[in-house]
C-alpha cells in the first residue's frame, strides 16, 4: 500500500486512477505531436516536390541552352576539328575504313604519320591519338577482339600512310588469331615491310634481339650528332634509312617468357626516343609466366581502353571504334603499297662529295690507302686498306644482284685513283660476270683516254685469264721479296723510303670472284692455291684484294679454304641481300645486310663481319659521266706516262693495232695472236726458210681464220728487211662476212711495200698453184708467203686436172713442203684436219705447227697428243708446234676494219 502526503496509505483504486489520467493526457499530447509532425512533413514534402519541379524546370531550361550552346560550338569547331585531324594524322592515317579514297592510290604513301586515328564522334568527327613519338600503347578491351581490331586498322594505316622503307611492322601472334593476315598481300611481296607474324618465344627473341642493336645503334649516332630524338636525325641528315620499327604484341602476356620481357623493357623504355613504338593487347585474363610482371611493360606505355566499342584514351573525347576494313580494299593497298616499293629510291650522295680538293689529289702513299665509298649520316664511310696497326689489308664485298655492288667498286676504284698517283697505285681489275661496268675504264674506239692507274682490264674475264692474273701477282710477290730482301729484309712495304726502289701498291679487283672457284678441276685447285697466297702474303707487299661477289655458299674450293682465304680479310661490305648471304659475307649470326631496305645501302664493317661493329652507310653515286670526266682529267695529268691498260675480253678476239702499239714485230717470229696473260707479247711461231716452216690453220670460223692470217701476214711483213710478196688464194670464193678485213689485209700489206696478188675465184685457183709451183721450182718464189683462206671451199682439189696427171692437191702439197727451203712458206686454213690431209697428204706438208679454232676434240687430239682438252670457243685459239711439251691457248686476232689500216700501218713501221 501506498502512503498519502501526510504520510498516510494511499488507496490502490485512487493511485490506479491517477495513472490513467496521467496515460490519458500523455496520449493526447501524442496524438496532438503527431498531428502536427504529419503536417508540417505534409508541407515540406509539397515544398520538396515544388522545388524538385523547379529544380528539373531549370534543368531542362538549362540542358536546352548548353545543348544548343555545345551544338553552336561544335558546328563551328568540327571542322578546324576535321582539318587539325587531317594534319596531325595525313591521308589515309586519319580516314575512316569506308572511305572512296582507301580505293584510290593517290594518298598511299604521302608520309609517316605521328598521329593515327582511333574511331570518330558521333558527328563522324575523327579522333586521332599521338603514337610514333610515344612508347606506344596498351590496349585492354571488354572483348578481345575489339583490341585486336584496332590493332589491326592501325597497321594498315601506318603501312599504307608511310613512303615505301620508312616503316616497318613486327608482330607477335602467340594464338595464332591472323589479325596480320589482312596485310598478306605485303607480306609476301615485301617481308622488308610487314614480315610474316612470329608465333612463338623463340622466334620473337630473334626480333627483340635485332631491336635492341637498333635501339643501341641509334643511340650511338643521335649522341654523336647530338640529338635526342630520332626524329631530329631525320630532319638534318635526311639520308637516315633506318625504318620506324613497330612492335604489335597480341594477347600480352601469354607466349612471353623472362627473355623476352626482359628486351621489352629495355627497348620500351627509350622506345620512343629511338624510332620504335609498342602496340599491345593487354589479355588481362591471361596468366604470364611466374617471373613476368606485365605491369612494368604496361606502365611504361600510354593506355588505350575499348568498352562497349567505345575506344577512350585520356584527354581525348571518347570515340566509336570503327568498323573493320574490307579484305578486297586492305588487299589493294598493299599491292599499291608494294608497286611503290619497287621503284622507292634513296636520297642520292653525288660522288662528288665523296673526293678531297683537287690540291689534295695524287698525294704520296704513307702508311694506308683510303678512300671514301659514301656516309652513315654526317660521317664519312671511310675504306682504309692498311697492312698494319690495324692491319686492313683486303676487303670483301657481297649484295644480291642489282644491289648497287657495281656501283660501289666504281666508287672505290675512282675514289682511291683520284688520291693517289699512278705510280704509287696500280690497278687489276677483273670482272668475271656478264657485265660491262669495267669496259668503260679502257680505251676504245671513240674514248681515247683511260684510268690511267690500270695495268690489267678484264672484261667479262673467262677463268683462264684469272688465273693468268694470280700466276703474274704471285711472280709480283716473289719480285717484291727480292726487294725487301735488297733493302735489308724489311717486313712492310711501308717500311721502304719513298724512291724509284718502291714499288707502287696494287689494287686487285675480282668481281664475282667465285667463278674461278666453281668447277670440279684443275684451274680451280690451282686459283685457290694463288688466291689463299695472294691475301697471305699480299698485306705485306702492299698487294690488296677486293673479292667482290653475289653470293659464295655452294662453292665447292671455298668449303675448305674458306678461313684460310677470309681470315684475312677484315673488311667486310654487303648490300642488301638474303640472311644466309649476309652471314656468309659478314659473320654467322650477322643478318644486318638483310634488313636493308634499299639499293646503294650497305653494311660497313671492319672487324671481320663482328655485329658490334657494323656501319649502316649510304653509298654514293658513280653516275658515269662524272666517272668518265674524272677519268679523262685524270689521263691529262699523267701525261705521256700513261700507257694502255691489257685489256681482256671473254669471247671477243685481240686487237692487232693494240699489240702493234705494244710490241715490235721481230724477223722470223710472226704473231697468232694473244695468250691467255698479262703480257701484250704476242703468241710467236719460228718460221724460218726451212722445211717444215708454215702455219696450218684448222676450224671453224672466217673471221678468226683471217684474224689469225692477217695476224701472221703483217707482223711477217713489218718486220722483213726486203718486203715480201704474198698471193692471197680466196677459197671461200669472196665470203661477204670478211670482205671488210680481207680488203683491209690487202691494203695494210701493200702499204708496207708488199706486192700482193689475190685469187678470188675459184676457177682460178687450180692454174694458179700450178704455175706457183713452177716459180718455186725455178727458184722465182723466194721471199713469198701463201696466203690459203678457205682451200677447203676449192672445189675439184683432188680431181686431175685437164691434160695432167696431177691433181691441184698435188701441187699444193709440194709447195707447202717444198716451198721454205726455196723462199715460199704457206700460212693456210682448212676447216677439218681431215681435209687438209686429204689435200697434204698424210705428213701434211711436214709442217710442225698447227692452230685450231673451233675444232672436234679428236682431230685436235691426233695432232696434239690423247690427253689434250679443247673446248672450241669461239675467239679462242690452240696452238701446237710440237716444240712445247703442252698446247698453247691463244686469242686471235680480229679481222682489221677498214678504219684502222692506217693506224695498224702507222704502228708496225715504228
Amino acid at each position: 500500500m501506498t502512503e498519502k502526503p501526510d504520510g498516510g496509505p494511499v488507496a490502490p483504486e485512487l493511485l490506479e486512477a491517477r495513472i490513467r489520467g496521467l496515460q490519458h493526457a500523455l496520449g493526447q499530447l501524442l496524438d496532438n505531436a503527431r498531428r502536427l509532425t504529419y503536417g508540417e512533413h505534409q508541407r515540406a514534402v509539397k515544398l520538396h516536390r515544388q522545388l524538385q519541379e523547379q529544380t528539373a524546370a531549370v534543368r531542362r531550361e538549362s540542358r536546352a541552352l548548353v545543348d544548343a550552346k555545345t551544338a553552336e560550338v561544335l558546328a563551328e569547331a568540327e571542322p578546324r576539328a576535321r582539318l587539325l585531324a587531317d594534319r596531325l594524322a595525313p591521308g589515309l592515317a586519319s580516314i575512316p575504313p569506308n572511305d572512296a579514297r582507301w580505293r584510290s592510290r593517290q594518298l598511299i604513301g604521302a608520309g609517316v604519320p605521328a598521329y593515327v586515328r582511333i574511331g570518330e564522334l558521333d558527328t563522324g568527327t575523327p579522333v586521332v591519338a599521338p603514337l610514333l613519338r610515344t612508347n606506344g600503347w596498351k590496349v585492354t578491351g571488354d572483348r578481345n577482339e575489339s583490341a585486336r581490331r584496332l590493332l589491326q586498322s592501325i597497321a594498315l594505316r601506318l603501312v599504307a600512310a608511310s613512303e615505301p622503307f620508312r616503316l616497318r611492322i613486327d608482330a607477335f601472334d602467340p594464338k595464332l588469331t591472323g589479325m596480320m593476315g589482312l596485310l598478306g598481300h605485303l607480306t609476301t611481296k615485301y617481308p622488308q615491310l610487314v614480315p610474316r607474324a612470329t608465333h612463338t618465344a623463340e622466334q620473337l627473341h630473334t626480333v627483340l634481339s635485332g631491336l635492341v642493336d637498333v635501339s643501341s645503334l641509334r643511340a650511338s649516332r643521335q649522341a654523336q650528332l647530338g640529338h635526342e630524338r630520332f626524329e631530329d636525325l631525320l630532319k638534318e641528315t635526311g639520308q637516315v634509312t633506318d625504318p620506324y620499327r613497330i612492335v604489335i604484341l597480341f594477347d600480352y602476356p601469354f607466349g612471353i617468357d623472362t627473355l623476352a620481357q626482359r628486351d621489352l623493357l629495355r627497348l620500351a623504355a627509350t622506345a620512343g626516343k629511338r624510332g620504335i613504338c609498342f602496340l599491345v593487347h593487354y589479355d588481362a585474363a591471361t596468366a604470364g609466366e611466374l617471373d613476368v610482371d606485365s605491369k612494368q611493360l604496361l606502365d611504361l606505355l600510354n593506355p588505350v581502353a575499348i568498352i562497349n566499342d567505345r575506344v577512350e584514351v585520356p584527354q581525348l573525347p571518347p570515340a566509336q571504334l570503327d568498323p573493320p576494313f574490307d579484305a578486297n580494299v586492305a588487299a589493294g593497298i598493299c599491292d599499291v603499297i608494294a608497286e611503290q616499293a619497287e621503284i622507292a629510291v634513296l636520297p642520292t650522295i653525288e660522288f662528288d662529295r665523296t673526293l678531297p680538293d683537287r690540291l689534295t689529289w695524287w698525294q704520296p702513299v704513307k702508311d694506308e690507302l683510303g678512300t671514301v665509298i659514301g656516309y652513315d649520316d654526317r660521317t664519312p664511310a671511310l675504306v682504309r686498306l692498311r697492312s698494319g696497326n690495324p692491319a686492313l689489308p683486303h676487303v670483301l664485298v657481297g649484295g644480291a644482284v642489282g644491289q648497287g655492288k657495281s656501283n660501289l667498286l666504281l666508287v672505290l676504284i675512282h675514289g682511291l685513283a683520284a688520291r693517289y698517283s699512278p705510280d704509287d697505285l696500280e690497278m687489276y681489275l677483273l670482272d668475271f660476270k656478264h657485265g660491262v661496268e669495267f669496259s668503260a675504264l679502257g680505251p676504245g674506239p671513240d674514248r681515247p683516254h683511260w684510268l690511267p692507274h690500270i695495268r690489267v682490264l678484264g672484261v667479262h674475264s673467262d677463268r683462264a685469264f684469272g688465273l693468268a692474273v694470280l700466276r703474274h701477282l704471285s711472280d709480283e710477290l716473289a719480285r717484291r721479296s727480292e726487294i725487301f730482301k735488297a733493302h735489308g729484309n724489311v717486313a712492310d712495304i711501308a717500311e721502304l723510303p719513298p724512291g724509284a726502289d718502291r714499288p707502287p701498291r696494287i689494287l686487285v679487283v675480282l668481281d664475282e670472284f667465285q667463278v674461278l672457284l666453281e668447277d670440279d678441276d684443275e684451274l680451280a685447285d690451282e686459283a685457290a692455291k694463288l688466291l689463299e697466297r695472294l691475301v697471305r702474303l699480299g698485306r705485306a707487299y702492299g698487294v690488296h684484294v677486293v673479292l667482290a661477289t653475289q653470293t659464295i655458299e655452294g662453292v665447292k674450293r671455298l668449303s675448305t679454304r674458306r678461313d684460310s682465304i677470309f681470315g684475312q680479310v677484315p673488311y667486310r661490305i654487303a648490300l642488301k641481300t638474303t640472311p644466309a648471304d649476309s652471314q656468309a659475307i659478314l659473320r654467322s649470326g650477322n643478318t644486318a645486310a638483310a634488313e636493308l631496305q634499299f639499293r646503294g645501302e650497305a653494311v660497313l664493317n671492319a672487324n671481320f663481319g663482328s655485329p658490334d661493329d657494323n656501319q649502316h652507310v649510304l653509298v654514293s653515286f658513280a653516275d658515269k659521266p662524272v666517272l668518265d670526266s674524272l677519268r679523262q682529267e685524270l689521263w691529262t695529268r699523267a701525261g705521256t706516262t700513261a700507257r694502255p691498260p691489257r685489256v681482256f675480253h671473254l669471247a671477243e678476239p685481240a686487237r692487232l693495232v693494240d699489240t702493234a702499239s705494244a710490241v715490235q714485230p721481230e724477223l722470223g717470229r710472226p704473231w697468232t695472236g694473244l695468250p691467255i696473260a698479262v703480257t701484250e707479247e704476242p703468241v710467236v711461231v719460228e718460221v724460218q726458210p726451212e722445211p717444215g716452216a708454215g702455219v696450218l690453220v684448222l676450224g671453224d670460223g672466217p673471221a678468226d681464220a683471217l684474224g689469225v692470217l692477217t695476224g701472221l701476214a703483217v707482223s711477217t711483213a713489218a718486220a722483213a728487211v726486203d718486203p715480201p710478196r704474198f698471193l692471197f688464194v680466196d677459197g671461200t670464193n669472196s665470203a661477204p662476212a670478211v670482205a671488210e678485213g680481207k680488203v683491209a689485209l690487202v691494203q695494210v700489206l701493200r702499204q708496207l711495200g708488199c706486192a700482193v696478188e689475190t685469187v678470188d675465184k675459184h676457177d682460178d685457183i687450180a692454174p694458179r698453184l700450178f704455175r706457183l709451183r713452177d716459180d718455186m721450182r725455178n727458184g722465182q718464189a723466194s721471199g713469198m708467203y701463201l696466203l690459203g683462206f678457205g682451200f677447203h671451199g676449192v672445189p675439184r682439189m683432188q680431181v686431175h686436172a685437164d691434160g695432167l696427171f696431177e691433181s691441184p692437191a698435188n701441187v699444193l702439197q709440194d709447195i707447202v713442203r717444198d716451198g721454205p727451203a726455196q723462199g715460199l712458206v704457206t700460212f693456210g686454213w682448212w676447216n677439218r684436219l681431215h681435209v687438209c690431209t686429204e689435200q697434204l697428204g698424210y705428213g701434211r706438208g711436214n709442217v710442225a705447227t698447227h692452230l685450231f679454232l673451233r675444232h672436234p676434240q679428236d682431230g685436235v687430239r691426233a695432232v696434239a697428243g690423247p690427253l689434250v682438252r679443247w673446248a672450241s670457243e669461239p675467239h679462242r685459239a690452240l696452238l701446237w708446234d710440237g716444240l712445247h711439251p703442252e698446247a698453247q691457248v691463244v686469242v686471235p686476232y680480229a679481222a682489221l676494219r677498214s678504219d684502222e689500216v692506217d693506224r695498224a700501218v702507222e704502228l708496225v713501221r715504228r
